[in-house]
């Protein structure tokens, strides 16, 4: 699934990254291209409370959770409020 996910980000000149690093663990795959925002990509299995944090502490990034090769699920971080 990584696999055919990087070659299709690739094929529209995207930057691919294996396993980049995020505030809390890594990503499966990090898609990276000026003037875009950030994605994160999860493919299969992720831990609930890993992306939770994440969610919560990494303002201006999308992560793109791929579940399958018909279903995936995508959460855009736009704003994180730092007063907690």
């Amino acid at each position: 699934m990584m696999k055919l996910v990087a070659s299709y980000f690739k094929s529209l000149e995207y930057e691919v990254l294996i396993e980049p690093n995020l505030n809390f663990g890594r990503a499966d795959l990090g898609i990276y291209k000026d003037g875009k925002r950030n994605l994160f990509i999860e493919a299969g299995t992720v831990s609930i409370s890993k992306l939770l944090i994440n969610l919560s502490s990494m303002e201006s990034s999308d992560i793109l959770v791929v579940l399958d090769s018909n279903h995936a699920i995508e959460f855009s971080i736009r704003y994180v409020n730092a007063k907690q």
